[in-house]
């Protein structure tokens, strides 16, 4: 396993002594449970102010461990909040566990941040709820948990999405819509037994690739978050004709075609159909921005904290009480 610093620490002189500064700069360590490096977080990293970013790929939780003294030891006490870690990689299970060993760790109290958002799925399924939250509010069409939600998609993003609804105390339904899915309906209960044996939520599941299995579920639903992969079209104009108006639907699809027919990347509560208001992608993904870039900023002047799904949440909903 090989780790890369994808910026030179710059031209600073060394003649004998510590590089300049040293114990003021900011590092963060990615690790990467998969093998592809993300090139969006580490953009983001450095436009956050982070001096050295360096990266991890396949790391294990004992790789974590491991790397985790290391740079913790080596900075000491005073240094060590100058040093985040952020889990990424598309396999949620992966990267938990990642932490799970991290929080583990068994040595005196040094002080640093963990970031963990696999795949950008905490900090996406947080920018897509709390924006719904503030749609609903503002347009004074009731509060987010009482209402009945159905996510269509079961990836890391519906999978997060789906256990923060829950625990706000809506009804959530989460669907796999994909027609070519060998043994759907076992899929399916093994995904919301998942969710239940992990989270602790409880969550229906269910199999939906036609037209009229859709349509059936989205009759019953209040907000419809279509979280599927990108660039697959789940709700057409005939779904639309036949699920009834007082409907939110919300699309993070920001490849075309969209997830849902009709709507526009920049939407925010526009009426896509009548009486049915969308949510689009760009609009989705530039809280999402705004809260990862506010993560990777607290995180290099605190380092203190560890941003989990539900501590995004709540930044995210703090974002959205401020200009921008």
């Amino acid at each position: 396993m090989k780790g890369s610093e994808v910026k030179p620490l710059g031209n600073e002189r060394i003649s004998g002594r510590i590089i300049r500064h040293a114990s003021e700069k900011s590092i963060l360590f990615i690790f990467d449970t998969g093998s592809k490096r993300s090139s969006f977080d580490v953009c983001m990293a450095y436009d956050a102010g982070f001096d050295v970013v360096v990266l991890y790929e396949n790391v294990t939780p004992e790789d974590a461990e491991r790397l985790v003294q290391d740079a913790l030891f080596s900075r000491g006490p005073r240094r060590s909040r100058f040093t985040s870690f952020f889990i990424g990689g598309k396999d949620l299970e992966k990267a938990e566990a990642v932490l799970e060993a991290i929080k583990n760790i068994k040595v005196p109290r040094l002080v640093s941040s963990i970031i963990i958002d696999p795949g950008g799925a905490y900090t996406t399924a947080a920018a897509m709820i709390a924006k719904t939250e503030h749609a609903l509010l503002t347009s004074k069409l009731g509060r987010l948990e009482n209402k009945r939600c159905i996510l269509l998609g079961t990836g890391p993003v519906g999978r997060i999405a789906a256990v923060l609804l829950a625990k706000l105390g809506c009804k959530v339904t989460i669907a796999s819509t994909n027609p070519n899915r060998l043994n759907g309906e076992e899929y399916i209960k093994e995904v919301a037994d998942l969710l239940l044996k992990r989270y602790g939520v409880e969550i229906h599941g269910t199999y939906a690739p036609r037209h009229e299995e859709k349509t059936r579920l989205l009759r019953e639903a209040d907000v419809i978050f279509c979280v599927a992969a990108p660039g697959i079209q789940v709700i057409d104009e005939s779904i639309l004709e036949e699920i009834g108006n007082g409907k939110v639907m919300v699309d993070v699809n920001a490849v075309p075609p969209p997830g849902i027919e009709g709507i526009k990347p920049e939407d925010d509560m526009r009426e896509i159909y009548p009486g049915v208001f969308g949510i689009g992608p760009i609009t989705i993904g530039q809280l999402k921005c705004r809260l990862e870039m506010e993560i990777l900023r607290e995180a290099k002047e605190t380092g203190e904290k560890i941003y989990d799904y539900k501590l995004c949440l709540e930044m995210a909903r703090n974002l959205l009480r401020r200009p921008n």
